[in-house]
Order: C-alpha cells, then sequence, then structure tokens
C-alpha cells in the first residue's frame, strides 16, 4: 500500500514537471501538491499504520513529522489554493498563479518527497 502511494506521489510530480516545462502553470501547482499528499499518506501508513482522512489532519501531521519544512508546508497550501480557487481563503480577492510561485511550489514538493522516500527506505532497512 505504501509503495502504491510514493509511486503516486512520484507519478503526479512528473506530470506537474512536464507541464511546466511545456509553459503550462494553470492547475501545476494543485497536481503538484496532490503528489506531496500521496506522499504524505505513504509517510502516514508507514509511521502510524493510518492514513489521516482529511487535507487539514494530513497537513498538521506532516507539519509535525517534516519540522523543518513547517512553514513551506503552508506555502504550498497557498499556491495550491491561488491554483485551484485563485485566492488564498474563500472571500479574499481573486487574483492569477504567478509562475515564480509554481516553481517555488514544485521545487519545495521534490525535495520534500525526496526527504519522505529517504525516511520510507530506510525504515525498510
Amino acid at each position: 500500500m505504501v509503495s502504491i502511494d510514493i509511486e503516486r506521489a512520484e507519478k503526479l510530480l512528473k506530470s506537474a514537471q512536464d507541464l511546466f516545462e511545456q509553459g503550462d502553470i494553470y492547475g501545476v501547482a494543485g497536481l503538484a501538491y496532490q503528489a506531496f499528499e500521496s506522499a504524505t499518506i505513504a509517510l502516514l501508513k508507514k509511521m502510524n499504520g493510518y492514513d489521516r482522512k482529511s487535507h487539514f489532519s494530513r497537513r498538521k501531521r506532516a507539519k509535525e513529522i517534516l519540522k523543518r519544512y513547517r512553514d513551506e508546508i503552508d506555502i504550498i497550501w497557498e499556491i495550491r489554493n491561488i491554483d485551484f480557487y485563485g485566492n488564498i481563503v474563500v472571500g479574499d480577492e481573486k487574483r492569477e498563479i504567478e509562475k515564480d510561485e509554481v516553481e517555488k511550489c514544485l521545487d519545495i514538493i521534490r525535495e520534500m518527497i525526496e526527504e519522505i522516500k529517504e525516511f520510507l527506505k530506510n525504515e525498510k532497512s
């Protein structure tokens, strides 16, 4: 089960990166965030034996485990929301997502997924 989730994370991230390299920005951060969420599911299943059942509880637990990425997890959540909804919080003014925000999101998520993969690899040993 864990391997399926981490493989999904890798494939989703690759799709997001491919789209970005082709010049797309809309939907890329959301897709990349979903890659992070799939990797988080794998991590939580490995550590706790089960997955949290909501975005909020997964994100909260990921921030506890990946302590050095606490701020980055908030940043990628905000970028995801701008990508999906056009704002960070419902009711905020709508705006377009920027290419540098998408790139930042991809970079952060790539790094976090690599760290999660390393953790899972070390747990197998």
